[in-house]
């Protein structure tokens, strides 16, 4: 989204720190001075690029492919990019261009079981899971605050996949060696995020540090999880050294090597050798920086790193509670004679055999989960979510998700709500009650409008009541 931006001269100030490591000082000034492009992926669990591209073209929204991000693309004037009916129905995911380079460096394999330590908001976690459909996908997030939006968007794309957990990435208590990739998307100083912030103060010397100190340990406890031979991508939206190739420098000993990566279409410079009298490691010329003039983005750091046969520094830490909520009940794998599943599938008339690949999983004795068989929760820890949110049993009953039924929701044969035109639509997402009538039985049902499956509602009595989560409820929709 395109949000005001900083003065001139503040922006001037931030920048001129750097000067002296940058091709061309006032072509960085000036970019970082114009609107950031709005970017997005096409979700393929949910639609095909030709009718996301032409949903969109309907609105007067006109997307240009970005070449080196395959489904990936980009808009110069796009006011509202979560204000439509395909974002609500997760057929896309809004992220900043630079920003997928990250997972570009990680390359996931299908069937790897992969971590995301600071997982939030999840854009990057789902853009892991697409490319690994048959393995494992761990999103650990810290703050209890950041939880809701890493939920609601993987929930939106439909991915079933992915467990989330909150605990201190720098102590996490999961098994040494145990994960084929690891990306460590460290919080940092941010100041590649100049063009979208309105606010920013220039790089401190006592925050910058302290932010140090932290991902210097999220990076040496990446480096135990993953296996001999594994892969760790590092990276940060800041340009600071200090944060970037001194947090190499400081944390990675013989425990790792930094590889060469190339992502052909854009535009990098190399990690610097040296920064203010300090030396770098002579491998840390492989990372990548991003300055905004190079591709007309932000401004990003990346470093891939391939763990050698060394020891863990440290042993596998224990859980510790200081810093983060209470863990959620242990999931429970529930037989598939028993599963809720099945009353979902009778309910919207979609075939069982539909769900062969997938586990049901509950949390506790009311919320149920839909996850992909080749996926297994951690036991060392508690979860969050196990996959998709599928249902939750209420005193009305068994109440399917909208994330199940935007995802399943076109398999349904009965009991589907069909919306009669654009303002009906709005009205249901705006979680508004409204007097329709349908052929469908009292109770919880699927609505959808046109091509869009926009989830759970509730009828009865000739009316239809939205239960659209309110953290996905929309005030306006662009027509």
């Amino acid at each position: 989204m395109i949000r005001a931006q900083l003065e001139p001269d503040g922006i001037a100030a931030i920048l001129a720190r750097y000067a002296a490591i940058v091709d061309d000082s006032q072509s960085l000034l000036a970019v970082s001075q114009a609107p950031l492009p709005v970017c997005c992926w096409h979700n393929p669990l949910k639609c095909g690029e030709a009718s996301l591209l032409a949903a969109l073209a309907d609105q007067a929204i006109t997307l240009e492919p970005i070449a080196w991000q395959p489904g990936a693309f980009r808009s110069h004037h796009w006011p509202g990019p979560g204000n439509t009916l395909p974002f609500s129905a997760g057929w896309y995911y809004v992220q900043e261009e630079i920003a997928m380079t990250a997972v570009a460096a990680l390359a996931p394999q299908p069937g790897e079981r992969i971590l995301d330590l600071c997982a939030a908001p999840g854009g990057k976690t789902a853009q892991i899971a697409l490319l690994n459909p048959t393995g494992t996908v761990i999103a650990n997030e810290m703050q209890a605050a950041r939880l809701p939006s890493l939920s609601v968007n993987l929930n939106r794309l439909g991915l079933t996949q992915v467990i989330t957990t909150q605990a201190d990435g720098r102590s996490l208590p999961l098994p040494d060696q145990s994960f084929d990739r690891v990306l460590v998307d460290a919080p940092c100083s941010g100041e590649g995020n100049l063009r979208r912030r309105r606010r920013f103060r220039p790089w401190h010397p006592t925050h910058g540090l302290r932010m140090a100190t932290v991902q210097q340990k999220l990076l040496s406890r990446a480096l135990d999880l993953v296996k001999p031979g594994g892969t760790v991508v590092y990276s940060t939206c800041t340009f600071a050294p200090e944060e970037n190739e001194a947090v190499l420098d400081a944390v990675m000993g013989d425990r790792a090597v930094v590889v060469p990566f190339k992502i052909p279409g854009l535009t990098a410079q190399p990690g610097l050798a040296q920064w203010q009298g300090q030396t770098y490691r002579a491998d840390i010329k492989h990372a990548q920086r991003y300055f905004p003039h190079f591709n007309n983005t932000g401004g990003f750091f990346v470093a891939r790193l391939q763990r050698t046969s060394v020891p863990p520094l440290t042993k596998a830490p224990g859980v510790s509670h200081s810093s983060v909520t209470q863990p959620h009940l242990p999931p429970v794998p529930w037989s598939i004679d028993e599963s809720p599943l099945l009353q979902l599938c009778e309910r919207f008339a979609i075939a069982p055999s539909i769900f062969d690949s997938y586990d049901c999983w509950a949390t506790g004795k009311h919320r149920f989960w839909l996850l992909d068989r080749t996926s297994r929760p951690p036991t060392e820890l508690g979860v969050q979510t196990v996959g998709l949110a599928l249902a939750t049993q209420t005193n009305l009953g068994l109440k399917p998700s909208t994330a199940f039924l935007q995802r399943f929701g076109p398999l349904g044969q009965k009991n589907v709500v069909h919306l009669p035109d654009l303002g009906a639509a709005t009205q249901f997402l705006r979680g508004e009650s409204q007097h329709l009538l349908a052929d469908v039985e009292p109770g919880y049902v699927h609505v959808r409008f046109r091509q869009f499956e926009l989830g759970c509602g509730r009828y009865r009595g000739g009316w239809l009541d939205s239960q659209i989560p309110k953290i996905l409820r929309r005030p306006t929709l662009d027509s």
